[in-house]
């Protein structure tokens, strides 16, 4: 199962936050004790085995201690259709990861990353990859200031 409790975090280490799309995986990462997340590109999807690869790659490449996916909930709460397939490719990633993977609701990081990359260069209309990337920053910004690093 999939941790709910970030207790299983080790005490230090990068974490890597997952916002997963249909199309795409954005990545972001925490340089530790957690005050610096960055963004850390994407991963186009392709299908599930070869996208568990790329997240474990992208993930043992960062020398990340544990996965941070974001879930979006609806405005009650509750999983969605969406929220559902995101849970069960955690689940999957979970039992192929040798780190934690833990969920953190994500509900409106897109919107917040689309304006607050079209703020920082209103001359520059952001790319989805980037869009992405600047949710899984989002919802691992989320992730630390409800839990902390570990």
């Amino acid at each position: 199962m999939v941790a709910d409790d970030p207790a299983v975090l080790p005490q230090a280490g990068r974490l890597l936050a997952l916002d997963v799309g249909d199309r795409r995986i954005g990545l972001a990462v925490s340089i530790p004790p957690g005050s610096l997340i960055l963004p850390a590109g994407h991963i186009q999807r392709r299908n599930r085995r070869a996208d568990v690869a790329a997240i474990l790659n992208a993930a043992n490449s960062r020398d990340a201690v544990a996965i941070i996916v974001g879930i979006p909930y609806d405005a009650r709460g509750r999983p969605g259709e969406q929220a559902r397939k995101i849970q069960s490719l955690a689940r999957v990633l979970e039992r192929s990861a040798d780190i934690p993977v833990l969920t953190v609701d994500e509900s409106y990081t897109s919107n917040a990353a689309e304006t607050e990359l079209r703020q920082a260069d209103p001359s520059a209309p952001p790319s989805r990859g980037d869009i992405d990337a600047g949710a899984a920053v989002a919802i691992l910004r989320r992730f630390v200031a409800q839990h902390g690093q570990g």
